[in-house]
């Protein structure tokens, strides 16, 4: 009887529990680039998803958790002064959506602006927005998609995409995905 209970305590001291979820060294250095925080989720299992070879919307990082059943993929763009895009936030936003929401005719896109409390206080940001819209198949084979866009001057643009079948509290307990660092100088 000792011997079982032995093995079983082995195990689970040799055996890695990783609580964060690895980031890819193109994801890290776009976040810094931008002068985002990653915020880790320490919970429910979140996983790196993998990516299709030619997906239908690139992104730069993608978490699964089945314990949630939720997906979350991150699109973050470094300011560009030469881009004149990186100025209009809203229009990039804008077009990500209609780029990524389902053209049928009986679904609609809702759209809410953060308010500049929030914005200021939770993700220290200039401008952001959030989205609710079915996605098309050839982006997720989930049934909804809440998108949060977050905008900093000088900064960059990032969205953070969170696919799902079935709205839950988890979804809200994710949405603090992301957040500007306190002004300082950025990394190059």
């Amino acid at each position: 009887m000792r011997q079982p209970l032995a093995l079983l305590f082995f195990f689970f001291l040799t055996t890695q529990l990783t609580a964060q979820v690895k980031l890819t060294p193109h994801f890290e250095a776009l976040l810094g680039q931008a002068g985002l925080e990653f915020i880790t989720p320490v919970e429910a299992r979140y996983r790196p998803a993998r990516t299709a070879r030619a997906p239908f919307q690139q992104y730069d990082f993608a978490m699964r958790s089945r314990l949630e059943k939720l997906e979350v993929r991150y699109i973050v763009k470094p300011y560009d002064a030469t881009s004149p895009l990186d100025e209009l936030p809203q229009l990039s936003a804008f077009r990500l959506v209609t780029h990524l929401a389902t053209n049928e005719e009986d679904y609609v896109i809702s759209e809410r602006e953060l308010s500049p409390d929030v914005l200021a206080q939770d993700f220290n940001a200039d401008w952001g927005r959030q989205y609710f819209f079915h996605p098309k198949p050839h982006f997720a084979d989930a049934r909804h998609c809440e998108l949060l866009a977050l905008h900093k001057a000088g900064r960059g643009t990032a969205f953070v995409l969170f696919l799902f079948d079935e709205p839950s509290r988890e979804l809200g307990n994710r949405f603090y995905a992301l957040r500007f660092e306190e002004d300082r100088p950025r990394k190059q």
